[in-house]
């Protein structure tokens, strides 16, 4: 498969379902540096904080396309004229029901206590898979500080968690 980026190309990174990396990098700009065809992170780039690393073609664009943001946004008109408030409604309804499913580990590995004994009924998942990487681990660390053992160092790691998200957005700036 041949890659459709090129050594020079000026690039963004953009999430991709899955790819860690991409959602740590979201929004960062860089150029790539080579394209190792038939590896599955063929793509080599230098990114302007100085990170090198690996990505698919689906964690890049070019950076003269317009964002996804700004391509939904010039696409639909903005969000008065684009979006079905009601069945956006509906699906946040959706995402924030409480799930039935049972694992065979007793919900130990599927549904830990910690995750789920918020009085709503909603689980953190059901929220944080909806955020990018940094601020869902924050909230999922918030979410369980008082009902594992050690608060103190859950709140700790959320705060790292938000650091990391505002360095990731004052460079994006």
């Amino acid at each position: 498969m041949t890659s459709r980026f090129k050594a020079g190309d000026e690039v963004i990174v953009v999430g991709a379902k899955g790819q860690v990396a991409s959602w740590l990098y979201e929004d960062k700009r860089g150029v790539v540096q080579a394209v190792h065809e038939g590896q599955p992170y063929p793509n080599d780039v230098q990114l302007r904080s100085g990170d090198a690393l690996c990505f698919t073609d689906d964690e890049l664009m070019l950076a003269t396309e317009p964002s996804p943001g700004r391509r939904l946004h010039n696409e639909t008109k903005g969000l008065a004229l684009g979006v079905d408030t009601y069945k956006a409604q509906e699906v946040m309804k959706a995402a924030l029901a409480p799930t039935t499913q049972q694992d065979p580990d007793g919900g130990v590995v599927e549904h830990p206590s910690h995750y789920t004994s918020h009085p709503s009924g909603v689980e953190c998942i059901e929220i944080t898979k909806h955020l990018n990487f940094p601020i869902g681990n924050a909230i999922k660390y918030l979410w369980r500080a008082d009902l594992k053992a050690d608060a103190l160092q859950d709140l700790k790691k959320a705060k790292a968690y938000i650091d990391i998200e505002i360095r990731r957005r004052q460079e994006a700036a």
